[in-house]
């Protein structure tokens, strides 16, 4: 091996892993393993064989591999056998080298995958399938065949609840859709649907062992009361085999009424195919089937019209009897003892996918022979040896210096409008400053938030720039870059076109042929267009979320245009594609796992990654150096970790990503800021970094002209939004600016983002569109610590809840490799969005909330004065000028029943009204949902923060950033250590008793012991009427019942009971208030 230069002085080098060495030419002992292909039909193909290593007595490590054409292969050695990978096609007898005894143990690439994944999840797998065991539940809730096609990888585990009351304050429980979404029962097969599990044992696993992890062999150990389970895969291989005690239960398998399946065959060969060219099975429809013995020990579940892969289950204990089989919902059941089973994940071939099932089916059941003899003559050395991870070193270097080579093209162009389909107008070009909304670089500021505006949306905007190349991109690739065009982008360089792009917020580049590209002064031309919708009038193709159509803003002005900045960047003979992170807590500190991935023109290239404190004085830079690999892990003994605001520091590190030549210089690189952080979701309880973490939150959108807002603006935003004491900010519908996700990793704000809006086609080629589109934005923010929950959908209807939503929450398994938790569609199976008191019912109902979590609730209160006559003055009543009204987004009709007539009052004195009543409602809500922590609940998000333009909506703050009454009410009620009110009424008779119960809350990881809870009622002149003091003491993540505040009111007026949280030096910790009225009998 070639010597190895000595570490630079103050350099940390430390070898993660070994290359494999060169294998001895004479070995102390050799065996001759010779394979047969056992079924005459099929070729086997790096199928994994299992000899026990008495056959290699007395020797127990050391060996090596080598095959028939002189290359080594990888080898595991556990649980007393050796493994190895063999490849023989029927009728051959291929012979294998087996030699002892190497001194330094190789490792070997892996393609096993068996990790835990923070405190109740397990992943396993290989390159053929992948699955998530949740140890709490006990049950399989994520399987998905990596064999299937394109955006159609889908979880063929179905959890959707299958019960009437899941449906209870569902926004489509009243739709003629909601009778029929229940499927019906499966006969024998009861329960809710809570994953792939067994009979044999109850509850959750109080152990889950790692048994082994590769490179050829994976097996966990289970163990839970009255069993454990052991599950078993190999590399390569597209099955896992599942002993458990008693039989297993499927609830559910997803087929019909569930997507993707359709089909179901059992493994029966007598009745099909009676001949070549026979069709599809005839007995292959979605029905429940029971048979003591499984027809040809095996079944299969596919699809027949398209590629979603193929899910087979495998009798291998012929004692099982079947209940429900080839239905959603099955079970598989033994009298008692332990029992076998195999899932399978078979190829599709149409209607002939039931002979892949087959395939396998064989495979699994009928090994390859092999026979083992010793070797007396020396064999020579292996010509190659086997993949093995890369070398790599851990050292004490700032990173390689790297600036890219760019031109940069914001700044002055050209704007002119015409006719979609028209082609580039010929005249009437303005000046304009990119990036920048359409609406915004055209019309008058005056006119911007008016109906002048609404013409905007419904041409095509051509932008136009000329541009010199610079010498420096001469011999590179070109690339255009654009940080976000909205909607439709079409590029034209010179005339010719290059590209055309989808969407409102991801970047996106497209590369300039040579040929295209002048060498002295060349011409950029932009087509943009939007479509223009409201979503509850149609069903969209387009995938613009809030932004495309939502309440809270006019249906006919939509933003479009080059709405972040664009460049023009050279590469040179290699450049990075995409960089994914991944960060886990471990026993000794934590990972930092880097996925990779470049375009190389050339040998020699390798990965230099650098961590580095980024917002804190730390150790000095952690950088590794590798040869090219996928994937790449830096150990942290003591790492920093990132925490929200209320409970720690959000500490950062900066990754540093260079991709050097031979010569160690750096012609591609990133540099993105990351926090080291875990985040969970169990049930409705979240946890960031193994710890319990109760929810307050809001819901967010900025401006209605998303070019327009900048780091200053959303500084402002930010700080708005922490003053109403929230850990979570739900990103409405839509994707947001990186300057929003760089101040929400740094102050330290959980972020709930979702993709879609609701009500879009009932299409299958829809669903896979949108699952393009949606990878786009899983990887623009993927590596935030902040991003805490991918939300598919919101409120979607039971159809696109089962097609559309199932092929968008497949997205994140995918691209996120941190498993963030998903949510299907908002709204719905344990979050709740409610609107008592303004679509229907009253606020009252939010007293009695037995919700898990809320993520929507509100009503809508008008702006301060001082904003609303700016765009509303003289147009009051609003009952006279409707139309006005409608147009700036208030619900008429829920206005009046929930405010009153606003008849013979002035617009000034109107307002305290509307306030009054929405502060009331999230006051009874949130402090509800706050007392219930200890039954389960999980937290609430308020329904919003900002209004998005001049508008009359649910905000808490108006479109000037002056916040209302409302915002106060939440600020109080969501401290984290507060005083909180239970009251069912706000109205007291003079005379009678006034009553209300006082608690106490700590959602901190800190105890409060000696808390008291100071309280007095206050006169509508201010004085101080009666008063008293509770004592209590707070456990971490607590609440307490403080005590009741009982009292004779006499005089009627406006009161206020006001209780104040105080440390027992005296120190206010938290005020909180309850208005109330004392009325005269």
């Amino acid at each position: 091996m070639p010597a190895r230069r000595r570490p630079r002085s103050g350099e940390i080098m430390r070898k993660l892993v070994l290359v494999p060495v060169a294998l001895c030419a004479a070995s102390a002992a050799q065996w001759s393993v010779r394979v047969e292909e056992p079924t005459g039909l099929y070729r086997r193909t790096a199928e994994v064989v299992a000899l026990p290593l008495g056959r290699f007595a007395p020797h127990a490590s050391g060996f090596a591999v080598i095959d028939p054409q002189g290359k080594e292969v990888p080898h595991q050695v556990s649980a007393g056998e050796l493994l190895f990978p063999v490849s023989v096609m029927p009728g051959e007898l291929p012979g294998y080298t087996v030699t002892c005894c190497r001194t330094e143990a190789p490792r070997f690439a892996s393609p096993i995958v068996a990790r835990r994944l923070g405190l109740h999840r397990l992943e396993f797998g290989n390159d053929q399938f992948r699955a998530m065991i949740d140890t709490r539940a006990g049950s399989i809730v994520e399987v998905y065949t990596l064999r299937a096609g394109e955006n159609r990888r889908l979880n063929l585990v179905e959890l959707t609840p299958e019960d009437r009351k899941s449906l209870q304050g569902d926004i489509h429980e009243e739709t003629p859709e909601a009778a029929r979404v229940i499927p019906p029962p499966v006969p024998g097969v009861d329960g809710p649907n809570t994953g792939w599990t067994s009979l044999g044992g109850s509850g959750g696993f109080a152990s889950a062992e790692i048994l082994e992890s590769g490179p050829l062999r994976g097996r966990l150990r289970l163990t839970r009361q009255g069993e454990s389970w052991e599950i078993v895969w190999t590399a390569g291989a597209a099955w896992f085999r599942w002993k458990a005690a008693k039989g297993f239960r499927f609830a559910a398998v997803s087929a019909a009424p569930y997507v993707p399946f359709d089909r179901c065959a059992d493994g029966s060969e007598y009745r099909w195919p009676t001949g070549p060219g026979g069709g599809e099975p005839p007995f292959s429809n979605i029905a429940p089937r029971n048979w003591k013995k499984l027809p040809g020990g095996h079944m299969a579940y596919y699809q027949g019209a398209e590629d979603y892969g193929a899910l087979g289950i495998v009798a291998l204990d012929p004692d099982l009897e079947w209940r429900g089989a080839c239905s959603r919902r099955f079970v598989a059941e033994k009298a008692a003892g332990s029992t076998e089973i195999a899932v399978t994940f078979p190829a599709w071939k149409g209607g002939e996918t039931v002979l892949e099932a087959r395939r396998e089916f064989r495979v699994l059941t009928q090994p390859v022979l092999v026979s083992v003899s010793p070797m007396k003559e020396a064999v020579p050395p292996a010509r190659e040896p086997a993949p093995g991870e890369p070398v790599a070193e851990l050292r004490a270097n700032p990173a390689t210096p790297f600036a890219p080579v760019i031109l940069p093209l914001d700044g002055e162009w050209e704007l002119m409008w015409a006719e979609k389909g028209q082609g580039p107008p010929r005249e009437g070009w303005r000046r304009v400053r990119v990036p920048g909304t359409a609406h915004v670089q055209w019309l008058e500021p005056s006119l911007i938030f008016t109906r002048a505006a609404e013409w905007i949306s419904s041409k095509e905007w051509w932008y136009r720039r000329q541009f010199e190349t610079p010498r420096a991109f001469g011999g590179k690739r070109v690339f255009l870059q654009f940080d976000a065009t909205d909607y439709y982008a079409d590029v034209y360089v010179n005339g010719a076109w290059i590209a055309r792009h989808e969407g409102y917020i991801d970047p996106w580049e497209a590369e300039i042929p040579p040929h295209a590209l002048r060498g002295g002064r060349n011409e950029i031309l932009v087509r943009v267009w939007t479509p223009v919708h409201y979503y509850w009038k149609h069903r969209p193709y387009t995938v613009k979320g809030s932004y495309g159509a939502v309440d809270q803003k006019p249906d006919d002005i939509t933003a479009l245009g080059i709405t972040r900045s664009v460049r023009l960047r050279a590469y040179e003979e290699g450049r990075i594609t995409d960089v994914a992170v991944d960060t886990r807590l471990t026993d000794d500190g934590a990972t930092v796992e880097v996925e990779l991935s470049a375009e190389s023109a050339g040998p020699g290239l390798q990965w230099e990654l650098t961590l580095s404190p980024a917002n804190f004085q730390g150790p000095p830079p952690i950088q590794m150096r590798s040869p090219w690999a996928r994937r790449l892990a830096i150990p942290l003994k003591d790492p920093r970790l990132w925490w929200t605001w209320d409970t720690g520091t959000p500490h950062l590190y900066r990754l540093d990503v260079r991709l050097l030549d031979e010569s160690g210089r750096a012609i591609d690189g990133r540099t993105l800021r990351i926090g080291i952080r875990e985040i969970e979701k169990i049930g409705w309880h979240f946890y960031l970094n193994r710890k319990k973490l109760y929810i307050r939150g809001t819901n967010y959108y900025y401006h209605l002209y998303m070019s327009e807002m900048d780091r200053q603006k959303y500084e402002r935003d930010m700080e708005l939004m922490l003053g109403m004491n929230v850990n979570m900010i739900r990103v409405h519908c839509h994707f947001s600016n990186q300057e929003f996700y760089d101040l929400a990793d740094e102050r330290g704000v959980l972020i709930w983002q979702d993709f879609l809006e609701a009500w879009y086609p009932h299409d299958r080629g829809f669903s896979l569109h949108a699952s393009r589109l949606y990878s786009n934005h899983i990887r623009y923010v993927r590596n935030r610590p902040s991003i805490a929950l991918w939300a598919a959908s919101d409120e979607e209807d039971f159809e696109n809840y089962r097609d559309l939503t199932k092929h968008l929450a497949a997205q994140p398994f995918f691209l996120d490799p941190q498993r963030r938790p998903v949510v299907r569609s908002t709204g719905r199976f344990g979050d709740s969005h409610v609107y008592y008191g303004w679509y229907g019912g009253s606020i009252w109902q939010y007293a009695s909330l037995e919700e898990d979590f809320v993520s929507e609730l509100g009503a809508t209160a008008l702006p301060n004065y001082e904003t609303l006559k700016t765009f509303m003055d003289g147009k009051w009543p609003f009952t006279q000028y409707r139309d006005d009204w409608e147009w700036r987004r208030l619900q008429v009709p829920e206005a009046l029943r929930a405010w009153g007539d606003p008849a013979g009052t002035t617009m000034e004195e109107f307002i305290p009204r509307t306030q009054a009543y929405v502060s009331r409602l999230f006051q009874l809500a949130i402090e509800r949902m706050r007392r219930r922590k200890a039954e389960g609940a999980g937290g609430i998000l308020h329904f919003h923060a900002i209004d998005i333009w001049p508008s009359v909506t649910m905000a808490a703050i108006d479109f000037e950033r002056r916040p209302t009454k409302v915002y106060d009410t939440v600020r109080r009620s969501f401290a984290p250590v507060a005083a909180l009110f239970e009251y069912d009424r706000d109205r007291w008779p003079a005379g009678g008793t006034f009553r209300c119960t006082l608690w106490a809350v700590n959602d901190l990881w800190k105890a409060f012991p000696g808390l008291s809870v100071n309280w007095k009622i206050s006169s509508p002149g201010g004085q101080s009427l009666q008063g008293g003091s509770f004592a209590v003491s707070l456990g971490e993540d607590d609440v307490r019942r403080a005590g009741v505040v009982e009292w004779r009111p006499s005089v009627p007026g406006p009161h206020r009971l006001i209780a104040v949280v105080s440390s027992p030096d005296g120190r206010q910790i938290s005020e909180n208030i309850y208005e109330f009225e004392v009325v005269a009998q």
